[in-house]
């Protein structure tokens, strides 16, 4: 059962990712996910569910992929504020992964009213009190934090992003404001 489950929040996505909320039909999602729509229906009630459980898969990936990032960083002030940046944006400071794009779509499916968006936000106010409790001055992993969403942001919305070298120096000026 958990494999169907899978497999529907797979097809969900790229239909998603490829082709934005008019993309995202149960039938057709069904269909690429190899279930019928009644076994998709089965996993989610609705499109809303659906998305909601898109939502809370990206969530879940980015707490893990945060999680391994700050395991990784020696021990010290500034650790969660680098493992935040490096999970948020690569090191030309683009998206590191397609959770932008992804977003995008949920929030277009979903509005900004959606139940789901209070697991977004409750997600993010983790990991900002992480990020004040980090060592660094408090205002310093706020900037840096916003700074990282930002850039993740302008990608949400399509809006111009940095040049690679423009993007190389911003992600070293906040490495350093890290301590690294």
């Amino acid at each position: 059962m958990e494999q169907a489950r899978e497999r529907v929040l797979n097809a969900a996505e790229a239909r998603l990712l490829a082709g934005g909320p008019a993309a995202l039909v149960l039938d057709r999602v069904a269909a690429d996910a190899g279930v019928s729509k009644g076994g998709l229906l089965y996993h989610f009630a609705s499109k809303e569910a659906l998305v909601g459980g898109l939502c809370e898969r990206m969530l879940e990936r980015f707490d893990q992929q945060l999680e391994a990032l700050f395991q990784a960083e020696p021990v010290g002030p500034g650790a969660w504020t680098r493992a935040y940046l490096a999970s948020t944006v690569t090191d030309e400071g683009k998206p590191a992964d397609t959770s932008a794009q992804l977003m995008a779509g949920i929030l277009a499916t979903l509005g900004r009213d959606s139940q789901h968006l209070e697991s977004v936000r409750r997600c993010f106010a983790r990991w900002h009190a992480r990020l004040e409790a980090d060592g660094l001055d408090p205002g310093t992993a706020t900037l840096v934090r916003l700074a990282a969403d930002g850039l993740w942001l302008s990608a949400m919305l399509g809006l111009p992003q940095v040049e690679d070298e423009v993007g190389r120096e911003t992600l070293r000026c906040l490495r350093a404001l890290t301590g690294a």
